[in-house]
């Protein structure tokens, strides 16, 4: 881990999110004073908050996540588990119908942390809270931001409080208005980066059945152009709790019958016969994801000192491929880095921007490539996207019956490895050989 370093400054975190929380985490080892900012109010016990309607629904902790998390919160993972949270192994106690066939089943030790949302972000929040340099503050909503014509010196928030910070860390979200504020302030514009994908969601929360089954998690991914996903994880309570997905306008909808008759249209009925005579314990909740989209603040030539935009602020990907924590987390990590070589010296920001970029380029390339298939999507490919869909399309069907595949694509899945781990030479003469040979008979 990165050493801290003494720096009698102060900063600013915007948004009290998984995000927010971990890079207040990390800001706290380097500032005598950390403020998180939460526009919403924030509940008093584990559940889901208003600010962040996502949080319904199924998120996974992917093995990544889950590393930094346990650096920045040590036992906070066995906290979450003693509270009725699992970590679930990917192969070993998840049955996993991928793209036409069952993923095969071993124990890879590439495991998932399966717990409600607002469990893990009051956890989280709980633990934050403690730090002596650091204060959340809730009902907060952003206003501007102060500058000196160069660099973010601080914001002002709605009831006209203004707030100087030597660094503001924008951690508030999709709806982040940066840049717009940037623009208004005279650092020029944004360059935007979007893939629609128009997905919906519906999740219902349910008692766990009696019934013996030989799998903790079960998920359900279709194979282009299919346009139906399902997921279920236990989470505390002694509850599953079941997300369906839509593309393409093909959304589930919020009633009890016509989630079910969503789930039984499934390619396979393992999810529907799981939950069919299962005790739905709560109203079926909705959220709607538009598409990619992908703020490119590394490549601003005036970026001010003085701001970080992270997580989806920066970067807002497809949720199915659960990115979305784990690369926040990432960031808080790579924030944390670079405060130790850089301090807040000038250049700290666009030093931190492109460095994150980095990683924000392997999460795009994952979470997009896929997306890449449907041309009413995306109508302007890269030339290299049909022959890595197709060259995927042989990972995927390896992954049924070859371990060595099944395990690279876990860790590429759980950002431990970059996507060139898929194309090690054993893996690449399998998934040619598949592809010429294996397919055509």
């Amino acid at each position: 881990m990165p050493q801290p370093t003494t720096a009698p400054k102060t900063a600013i975190v915007v948004g009290a999110s998984t995000t927010g929380l971990i890079a207040a985490m990390a800001a706290a080892r380097h500032f005598d004073r950390v403020t998180v900012l939460e526009r919403d109010p924030l509940p008093t016990e584990p559940q889901w908050r208003k600010g962040a309607p996502q949080s319904r629904h199924v998120h996974l902790l992917l093995r990544r996540g889950e590393g930094i998390i346990d650096d920045y919160f040590p036992g906070l993972l066995q906290e979450l588990i003693a509270a009725g949270g699992r970590r679930v192994d990917m192969s070993g106690d998840t049955k996993w119908f991928y793209a036409g066939g069952w993923k095969q089943r071993f124990a890879s030790g590439v495991t998932m942390h399966c717990q409600s949302k607002g469990l893990l972000e009051w956890s989280l929040r709980q633990r934050v809270a403690r730090l002596n340099n650091v204060t959340i503050q809730d009902r907060a909503e952003l206003a501007d931001f102060k500058s000196d014509g160069s660099r973010i010196t601080g914001l002002t928030l709605r009831n006209d409080t203004a707030l100087n910070a030597d660094l503001v860390v924008d951690a508030g979200g999709r709806n982040s208005r940066t840049q717009s504020r940037l623009a208004d302030l005279g650092f020029g514009e944004v360059e935007i980066s979007e893939l629609p994908v128009d997905v919906g969601y519906a999740t219902g929360l349910f008692e766990i059945p009696q019934a013996k089954r030989d799998w903790q998690s079960l998920i359900v991914h279709p194979r282009y152009p299919d346009t139906k996903l399902g997921v279920i994880i236990p989470v505390e309570g002694n509850r599953w709790l079941v997300t369906l997905v839509g593309w393409r306008g093909d959304h589930p909808p919020p009633d009890p019958e016509g989630f079910l008759n969503f789930a039984k249209a499934l390619p396979v009925p393992d999810l529907h016969d799981a939950i069919v005579d299962a005790t739905l314990t709560g109203p079926i909740a909705l959220h709607r994801f538009p598409g990619n989209l992908r703020r490119h603040y590394e490549r601003m030539p005036n970026f001010p000192d003085g701001l970080v935009v992270i997580g989806d602020a920066a970067c807002s990907f497809n949720p199915i491929y659960a990115q979305g924590m784990s690369q926040g987390a990432s960031a808080a990590r790579i924030l944390d880095e670079t405060l130790s070589e850089n301090g807040i010296a000038a250049g700290l920001s666009r030093k931190f921007q492109k460095r994150y970029a980095k990683l924000v380029d392997l999460c795009w390339f994952i979470s997009t490539t896929e997306e890449f298939r449907d041309p009413t999507l995306a109508t302007h490919r890269p030339i290299w996207a049909g022959l890595a869909n197709w060259y995927l399309e042989q990972i995927h069907e390896l992954t049924w019956s070859n371990r060595q595949a099944a395990l690279r694509f876990l860790e590429v899945m759980h950002l431990q490895r970059s996507p060139l781990a898929l194309i090690e030479p054993a893996i690449a003469a399998r998934a040619v050989a598949h592809g010429l040979f294996a397919r055509a008979h």
